[in-house]
């Protein structure tokens, strides 16, 4: 079913990380070009990779995904998860050279909770005790933000929220200047600064000589937007790229290169593939069709073939690296089930319906393969392809059948996974695009979240996956495992689990 994507280029595989005529250059491509790099604005992935270099919150992540001191050099949680008391670390600086304070970090959150800020990530700070009412314009302050003194940031919470700390760590969260910088974007005070932007090109950081982790072995890091699989692969093995995140058609091929294999980093993602189904629309608000799908797909054979096999099998929507992930019986591959399901829900004869997709070499071959699988059981797939942006609207108002997503965590925890994708509240854009709805699900997911126990949350989001995995409201596909080949010029280079936990100021080129 999968072809390799660039047959005439087996020869050569070793070749990553040629001579450059910079060594103090650190290379790297963006699939996607950021739009916005102001914090409180920043909605995707690209613009949150490059956000993480430049500001930091009160804490960050580290590669391996745990969270780590950053403007906060240490903090207390009080009052049953509810109080949270942190402790500037006295040597940061914004990249102008002044001194980060406490006053920064509430002006920031305020920035990011007032009334007329047109942030569509409140949702990251609004859980703090009083900001419902800032935002609503009704109090002139967030009572729950405090600075008892030069040193101190003191946050309460409305209720205890077990995943807030971590959610501190994400770009509404991070604390900005007073000033601005290149292309107005707001002053920093990350070990990186925005040099040179050319949008749709590349954009340029060096490093923020006011840091104390300042890098002191690379001048530049370089970002180059190269939207195609081909051109980043042909790129890094011309030498012209330091890192390649190797695309999945390429991965057995790269790791069946003896001169590449030990420069290949690898992870498993907090990342799901999916295919949602609009659980308003009939015939697929009935939960027998959607299990009748899930039957008709061999999605073991999908992995095998088209991720290299380097993939995990999802059954339910919670990453295997998170605690709350369990394992549990797949849909299995049967088309008699499949078929047998479609009639007893009124669809003897099978049924039409339409896949949406944004344009990539991976989603084709995907949805291909399953659009094949379904004709077998008698279900006729049309497969529609957009742009982004008007398959994000249609799929977000719930205007399509069905559509193929991938789910990036934000944050390492579960919550992530349930909370955005099936939570009532967050129907259409807020991430549920599937429209799923189930009242005790949102009790559930409620209750987990203030849940202090780790223990005890971990059983309570297992039990939700189980729950709403048994309705189907997705085809599950699977968990990717993501490869970096890293030249053989660099040292130091960590692949992170999260897209916000890239750390650069200990990687080193040589000749």
């Amino acid at each position: 079913m999968a072809a390799a994507l660039l047959a005439d280029l087996t020869a050569g595989c070793g070749r990553g990380g040629g001579d450059s005529p910079s060594p103090g250059v650190f290379r790297l491509a963006l699939e996607t070009s950021p739009n916005k790099l102001d914090p409180a604005r920043v909605v995707d992935v690209a613009e949150g990779e490059i956000c993480a270099h430049i500001y930091q919150g009160l804490v960050g992540f580290s590669p391996d995904g745990a969270l780590v001191p950053a403007a906060a050099r240490s903090w207390l949680i009080e009052d049953g998860g509810r109080r949270f008391v942190f402790t500037l670390d006295s040597r940061m600086r914004f990249s102008d050279g002044t001194a980060l304070s406490p006053a920064d970090v509430v002006r920031s959150f305020e920035r990011v909770l007032a009334p007329d800020s047109r942030s569509s990530r409140q949702w990251v700070l609004d859980r703090i005790a009083g900001a419902g009412e800032f935002t609503a314009g009704t109090a002139p302050s967030i009572f729950g933000l405090s600075t008892p003194d030069d040193s101190t940031v003191v946050i309460e919470l409305e209720a205890p929220f077990a995943p807030f700390l971590s959610m501190l760590a994400l770009p509404a969260a991070m604390v900005v200047g007073t000033g601005a910088g290149e292309d107005g974007i707001p002053v920093g005070s990350g070990p990186w600064v925005l040099d040179d932007w050319r949008r749709g090109d590349y954009l340029s950081l060096v490093p923020n000589r006011f840091h104390p982790r300042a890098s002191t072995t690379l001048t530049e890091v370089r970002y180059r937007i190269i939207p195609e699989a081909f051109t980043r692969v042909a790129e890094f093995e011309s030498g012209a790229l330091d890192v390649l995140v190797v695309p999945a058609a390429e991965i057995r091929r790269f790791l069946d290169d003896d001169s590449m294999r030990e420069r290949i980093q690898s992870r498993s993602e907090l990342r799901v593939y999916y295919i949602g189904l609009n659980n308003t629309r009939p015939p697929f608000d009935d939960p027998r069709v959607r299990q009748a799908l899930n039957h008709a797909i061999n999605v073991d054979r999908i992995i095998s073939v088209l991720a290299g096999g380097e993939a995990v099998r999802a059954t339910g929507s919670i990453p295997p690296t998170l605690p709350g992930y369990a394992e549990r019986a797949p849909y299995r591959y049967d088309r008699g089930a499949a078929r047998a399901l479609l009639a007893e829900a009124g669809y003897p004869d099978g049924l039409s319906m339409e896949i949406w997709l944004r344009e990539s070499p991976q989603g084709n071959r995907v949805l291909e393969a399953v659009q094949g699988y379904l004709a077998e059981v008698g279900v006729k797939v049309t497969l529609v392809r957009r742009e982004w942006s008007a398959f994000k609207e249609a799929v977000s108002a719930g205007k399509v059948d069905a559509f193929l997503l991938d789910w990036f965590g934000d944050y390492p925890d579960a919550e992530n996974f349930l909370y955005p994708l099936f939570h009532s509240d967050n129907v259409g854009g807020g991430g549920n695009r599937a429209f799923f709805r189930d009242a005790d699900v949102d009790r559930m997911i409620e209750r987990a979240s203030a849940t202090i126990d780790d223990a005890e949350r971990s059983r309570l989001y297992a039990r939700i996956d189980s729950t709403v995995y048994a309705q189907a409201p997705w085809i599950y596909l699977y968990f990717p495992r993501t490869f970096h080949a890293v030249s053989s010029q660099v040292s130091g280079y960590r692949q992170p689990t999260l897209y916000l936990g890239n750390d650069f100021t200990r990687v080193r080129k040589t000749n």
